[in-house]
């Protein structure tokens, strides 16, 4: 009897086992980033050995939810950073709701980020109070990659602006300063790989200039209006885009204002477009288009023909949306003249949706089955 007990004693010794512990701690980490921040910081009560593992984690998120109290969202967060010890923070990622006291210091979590060597940060504020300026360290971090700025943040760039690793930039909805600051903050930025532009109205910025030698990613998205002030108190009107890189293979623009888009230097290297805009595009940026494969283009304006003189020698597929269009058949011809290596042409109107298959169009004498 006396060994069946203590059969059954080492038995549940086992079963009670804490496996988990004995795991190294990089191993410990990857679990807790499994987790939300705060059941992360919790298990620092489970025993002694886990106490400090959650300030090794590489990754924050703080996000404010309408369920929470911003305050006490914001003081945990706070708390939690202070006793980080990560030499580096790979992902800093913070979302402040509308509830976020205007009191906050925003700055010394920005300061901390950028001690730690951040290497993404994604800072979304929503406040109610007037847009902020971000500390002038944040635009010197020798170790930043990915950069996500939006809604209140008035990008206000000092003149030793200089981001030497950062990839991606990501702007959605911010105010800038005057337009020094935006060109300051590009011309920092030596190897800027891709670049998203959602814009806001009244962002104090008329001309939109895209001057990134190194870029291959563009994404420009104009919600801009005429009238109003923005939330930092500089009046605007509606905006334009200038592109001025040469090494772009990728180009999105949404823009619906009268001002558009404007280039300044051909990319041989450019392969896909979407283009969305109030009026087709003038014969320079369709110049511009000219080495793409993949081309989807939406226009409102029906009064207006375009694809006259331009060769799309490397177009392989084209969707072409030309909204309320009446006109829309002449330049549909033109393009098919000009396109010798087209294989799918799309044609999507309220009222009709056509796909044209080079094989079928080209009957030999000049004339075309749209089917």
């Amino acid at each position: 009897m006396a060994n069946k007990a203590a059969t059954c004693q080492e038995i549940k010794e086992k079963v009670c086992e804490d496996r988990i512990s004995v795991l190294p701690d990089a191993l410990l980490v990857q679990i807790l980033l499994l987790l939300p921040i705060k059941e992360a910081v919790a298990t620092s009560i489970l025993s002694k050995p886990w106490s400090c593992i959650w300030t090794l984690m590489p990754k924050l998120v703080c996000k404010d939810t309408k369920h929470t109290n911003s305050k006490s969202v914001w003081w945990f967060f706070e708390q939690s950073l202070q006793l980080h010890k990560s030499p580096i923070l790979e992902h800093l990622e913070v979302k402040l709701g509308s509830r976020c006291p205007a009191d906050v210091d925003v700055g010394k979590l920005i300061l901390k980020a950028v001690e730690r060597n951040i290497r993404l940060l994604d800072f979304n504020l929503k406040w109610s109070a007037k847009p902020i300026s971000l500390p002038k360290t944040l635009y010197t971090c020798k170790t930043l990659k990915k950069l996500i700025l939006s809604n209140k943040i008035l990008i206000e760039i000092p003149f030793e602006a200089f981001l030497p690793s950062l990839i991606k930039l990501e702007l959605f909805n911010v105010a800038y300063k005057d337009e020094g600051s935006l060109i300051r903050l590009l011309s920092s930025c030596p190897v800027l790989k891709t670049l998203i532009v959602v814009r806001e109205k009244n962002d104090n910025v008329i001309k939109f200039s895209v001057k990134v030698p190194s870029l291959n990613s563009l994404v420009y998205i104009n919600n801009n209006d005429d009238d109003g002030v923005c939330g930092c108190g500089c009046s605007s009107s509606s905006g334009s885009l200038i592109i001025d890189s040469p090494q772009l293979k990728y180009l999105r623009v949404n823009d619906f204002s009268e001002d558009g888009c404007s280039i300044e230097s051909m990319s041989p290297n450019l392969t896909m477009a979407r283009v969305d805009v109030g009026s087709p595009p003038n014969e320079n940026f369709l110049t511009y288009l000219s080495s793409v494969k993949f081309l989807h283009m939406t226009w409102i304006d029906e009064t207006e023909v375009f694809c006259s003189c331009v060769n799309y020698s490397q177009l392989i597929e084209c969707m072409l949306r030309p909204c309320r269009a009446e006109y829309w058949v002449e330049s549909v011809m033109l393009l098919l003249d000009n396109s010798p290596n087209l294989k799918v042409l799309m044609i999507d109107t309220v009222f009709l949706v056509v796909q044209v298959r080079a094989q079928e169009y080209d009957l030999g004498d000049g004339h075309y089955n749209l089917v």
